[in-house]
């Protein structure tokens, strides 16, 4: 399947966290239980954190890693780019680390860690929340962003409008935009975006808050796949 990014250049905003009974609400937790509570199969699913660091901190994790982590270590004129990957890893949770360090001094390093699964059920979601928590922790501040999604599977099933019908009322989207794709050797159906008020980071589109996307794709044998991500979706596909 031809895979294509969708990148945009836009403006991101934090309000204030909203919040479930007293603990900040997770956005893959969220996306989770909607498609569990809808008895849709997750194919993967992905949370990305990053956030801009000084030099030295983003030096002295590369280093803390070194001792214990797998590192391989890439160059070009611009960037050293460390990648880190956690030996003890839990084997239901995959979490890779990203280090880009700038040589122009005039520029911050960055540092991206992934947290991915093939799976979602009770204890994956603790693992999951015990490793977010851990990562945070050690390696970021508030002004970290986060982004994730999930990709069902087997959801040829499931009718498009009735998909995204489910998925409004659910997470009570309003701003609904749909996009066709009119490429006649895309694999894509449809981009649908939204806001929802339950995430607290988001994007605007011709003045409009957006924080959810649903990419519509017509895999090799003809199924439709349904990726879901938040506040924007920023893999390939």
């Amino acid at each position: 399947m031809r895979k294509i990014t969708i990148i945009l250049v836009l403006l991101l905003f934090i309000t204030a966290k909203p919040m479930v009974n007293g603990m900040e609400r997770d956005e893959m937790i969220d996306l989770a239980a909607f498609t569990l509570e809808n008895k849709i199969a997750i194919e993967n699913w992905q949370v990305t954190f990053k956030e801009n660091i000084g030099k030295q901190k983003a030096e002295r994790i590369v280093k803390e890693f070194k001792d214990s982590r797998l590192v391989s270590i890439t160059e070009d004129d611009n960037v050293i780019k460390y990648l880190l990957r956690d030996v003890h890893k839990d084997v239901r949770l995959d979490v890779s680390y990203s280090v880009v360090i700038p040589k122009n001094q005039a520029y911050k390093a960055e540092i991206v860690v992934v947290v991915e699964g093939i799976q979602w059920n009770e204890q994956i979601q603790e693992d999951y929340l015990l490793t977010k928590r851990l990562i945070k922790d050690n390696f970021f501040t508030n002004s970290l962003k986060t982004f994730a999604w999930l990709t069902t599977k087997n959801s040829g099933i499931i009718e498009i409008d009735i998909f995204v019908e489910e998925i409004t009322n659910y997470f009570n989207i309003q701003h609904i935009v749909t996009q066709f794709d009119t490429i006649e050797s895309s694999m894509h159906e449809k981009i649908i975006y939204g806001y929802t008020d339950l995430w607290k980071q988001s994007y605007f589109i011709e003045g409009a808050p957006m924080n959810l996307q649903i990419a519509v794709v017509m895999d090799d044998e003809m199924n439709l796949e349904y990726t879901i991500g938040t506040p924007i979706l920023i893999h390939e596909y």
